[in-house]
């Protein structure tokens, strides 16, 4: 009877430990690590750090609902790209970048 409930004691702590494992991984994989910012007013850059997820989709969008561009970033890559902006009109522009369970967003105004 003893060995009986050490056998299922060390069962829940096993499983337990396995669950807390898995849960604790599970965000850091999906999270993305992008930066969105403007250095002047005609250029914005977005840095991704190491994308761990396939498909990372860099969007941007106009005030108006407009998609301007879309491209798909393979996985694993540091990717810095340069956007200038010194031919588009003033206004608010949503710059996003996405993957399937995680999403980074930066609204930048052109002056």
């Amino acid at each position: 009877m003893n060995s009986l409930k050490v056998l299922v004691i060390a069962i829940i702590a096993l499983s337990t430990s396995a669950f807390t494992f898995v849960d604790d991984a599970k965000p850091a994989e999906s999270e993305i690590k992008a930066e969105i910012f403007s250095h002047t007013n005609d250029m914005v850059f977005i840095q991704l750090q190491k994308p761990t997820e396939g498909r990372l989709k860099i969007s941007i969008v106009d005030e108006k609902g407009e998609l301007l561009y879309t491209e798909t970033v393979k996985k694993g890559l540091t990717t810095l790209k340069r956007f200038d902006i010194s031919k588009l009109p003033s206004g608010n522009y949503l710059y996003k970048v996405s993957s399937q369970s995680y999403s980074v967003a930066k609204k930048i105004e052109k002056i």
